[in-house]
């Protein structure tokens, strides 16, 4: 028996103190519901966790911003719906003024509602926007360039490798011209004069004055730029294109027409032996396999001079999309290309602002019908590219949900604490330390049986 050294003691006491260690342990995982709250618990496992905390963030944060871009897409898509709707009345006016019971007058009122609706349209395309981004005017499109200042590509499909595209403009397009017009005010009764089907009378008490006021208040409404030359006077349309016509008849009933041209080109390096180009006015469409689409504005004139005889040179970038980030690693990106939609790229004006459809004449109204088709035509390919880009996002939504709640699922595993498993442990340490703490304090009691022997001597 001994006193200096109660051995018994501290053999109760380390148990003790590894009893109160595991408690603490225990009491943490219960109170924190993780069974991995330091390094030292499981460090494999804490690594393991830490990097699958930060994907279920990222793909959290993904799944949020696919929601993001299905809100982009439907705020332009309804942007377009109201466009559409703006182009369906526009095309109403037009049949309805290429009927010939209607006064160049009556058909003036119909081009006043089409210029509000046109500009409209323009208003639309300027201002629709999310979060302060433009959605339809050309900022959120494929990046173009060109080496010729006034030429210009108003689309470039997503489908266009990027890199250098090559075509020389072999015609500029021109405006439908009508020269040395000639009128004839009579001694006496009436004669007349029709430009585009419609009657101008010239009366024997009119001067030159009142002619060429009834001449130009006609031909203005019709787009038509007069230059007057003593009795007879020239037209030249305001826009060009084969579809610019003149139409004069005089007293005599002779008929003349004229007709602008649209511009032609040559393809050169950039494009496949299988491209085509279609020519309306300035405008040029350019198509290949797969999706392959330009559309090009090459008016008369650019700073430069005549774009006839131009090379032009169109460098096509990968940039300029609207990108939305919709993984949780890099370069997990979708890239959405939003078409500009107005007047110009839709080929309802060019890029003066000069419209390019009239309904103040029959020939005017029936050729405004053919390019209101087109433009519809182009706005609903437009909102059918925005929609398979809405149903990707809704997947991709639901593609980031479920791999979040397989992850989260699997780093729970590691990481979170069984409270009927810890529970029960806990209950068994806690006994453990209550039996400990009794037995030390038996054991510190038997150096007391030491006093006993020594109270016998």
């Amino acid at each position: 028996m001994k006193i200096n050294h109660n051995v018994t003691a501290q053999i109760a006491n380390v148990n003790l103190k590894k009893d109160e260690r595991r408690v603490s342990a225990s009491l943490e995982k219960l109170s924190s519901g993780y069974k991995i709250t330091k390094a030292a618990d499981d460090s494999a496992g804490l690594a393991i966790s830490n990097k699958m905390r930060t994907q279920i963030r990222a793909l959290n944060q993904a799944s949020r911003n696919s929601e993001d871009g299905q809100s982009i897409v439907q705020t332009a898509d309804g942007a377009l719906n109201e466009v559409a709707a703006i182009l369906q009345r526009i095309r109403e006016l037009a049949v309805q003024n290429a009927n010939d019971t209607y006064t160049v007058e009556d058909r003036a009122s119909s081009q006043n509602e089409i210029d509000q609706l046109l500009d409209e349209i323009d208003r639309i395309s300027s201002t629709t926007e999310f979060n302060g981004k433009g959605l339809l005017d050309g900022s959120s499109s494929r990046a173009v360039t060109s080496n010729i200042d006034g030429i210009h590509a108003l689309k470039a499909s997503a489908e266009v490798p990027a890199g250098d595209y090559v075509f020389s403009v072999n015609a500029a397009p021109q405006p439908a011209v009508a020269e040395d017009i000639e009128y004839t005010i009579p001694d006496a009764g009436t004669s007349c004069i029709c430009i585009n089907n419609t009657t101008i009378n010239i009366f024997s008490d009119d001067t030159d004055e009142d002619v060429e006021n009834k001449i130009l208040d006609v031909c203005g409404k019709m787009d038509l730029d007069v230059e007057f030359s003593g009795g007879s006077f020239s037209l030249t349309t305001k826009a060009t294109g084969s579809n610019q016509h003149i139409t004069v008849r005089n007293s005599d009933n002779e008929v003349e027409v004229y007709m602008g041209s649209d511009v032609e080109i040559e393809l050169g390096d950039g494009f496949s032996e299988n491209a085509k180009a279609s020519s309306n006015g300035s405008h040029i469409t350019i198509k290949d396999n797969d999706g392959f689409e330009m559309l090009v504005e090459i008016p008369a004139e650019t700073p430069e001079g005549s774009t006839e005889g131009q090379e032009v040179t169109l460098k096509v970038y990968d940039a300029g999309y609207m990108g939305m980030q919709i993984g949780g690693n890099e370069n997990q990106m979708l890239n959405m290309n939003f078409d500009e939609i107005s007047c110009n790229t839709l080929s309802l004006r060019d890029a003066n602002g000069q419209r390019l459809i009239n309904v103040c004449s029959e020939h005017g109204a029936a050729n405004a019908i053919a390019s209101l088709d087109l433009a519809i035509e182009r706005v609903s390919a437009a909102r059918s590219e925005l929609g398979a880009y809405e149903n990707r996002l809704e997947d991709t939504v639901s593609s980031l949900d479920v791999a979040s709640y397989n992850m989260t699922n699997s780093m729970s595993r590691i990481m979170d604490t069984d409270m009927a498993d810890e529970m029960t442990q806990y209950t068994q340490l806690t006994v453990l330390t209550q039996a400990a703490t009794s037995m030390l304090s038996q054991a510190n009691n038997k150096p007391q049986e030491i006093m006993n022997l020594l109270q016998g001597i």
